[in-house]
């Protein structure tokens, strides 16, 4: 009965060590936050110039979204002077449920001054992004 113990004591640890590598290969590598955030971010910039607000509302905090409607936010988007005309990512700094991210942004500016049609240039800027139920996003200024 001894060996009979053991080779059942080795089939459970044998299927034991199965069962872990299995689930290994079952889920995908989590990024982490530095990498999942830019991608978010850079994400929601796309959706920005592809004309898609609604889609960019959805990456805005719930907290201001409880606050702002979706046509509130994308008629104060579409009813200021600047354009953003393009963003590219620079750097993203994250603490436990926060993080900062750097983009390099271009914009178009109308009627600045007058005789001038357009003012056109680039600016860096940081956006923060908050862990919410394990989705970040982004909380406006």
């Amino acid at each position: 009965m001894s060996i009979f113990s053991n080779a059942w004591h080795v089939k459970v640890v044998t299927l034991a060590c199965g069962l872990v590598l299995l689930s290994a290969c079952a889920t995908s590598p989590r990024l982490n936050p530095e990498e999942t955030v830019k991608e978010r971010a850079t994400a929601r910039w796309e959706l920005f110039f592809s004309g898609d607000l609604a889609g960019v509302y959805e990456y805005l905090s719930p907290g201001y979204r409880t606050s702002v409607s979706s046509l509130q936010y994308q008629r104060s988007v579409l009813t200021k002077r600047v354009a953003w005309t393009s963003a590219e990512f620079i750097s993203s700094e994250c603490e436990d449920t926060s993080c900062k991210v750097k983009f390099d942004v271009g914009y178009t500016i109308s009627g600045v001054l007058p005789g001038v049609k357009s003012l056109a240039g680039t600016q860096n800027i940081e956006e923060t992004w908050v862990l919410i139920d394990g989705q970040w996003y982004l909380v406006p200024a």
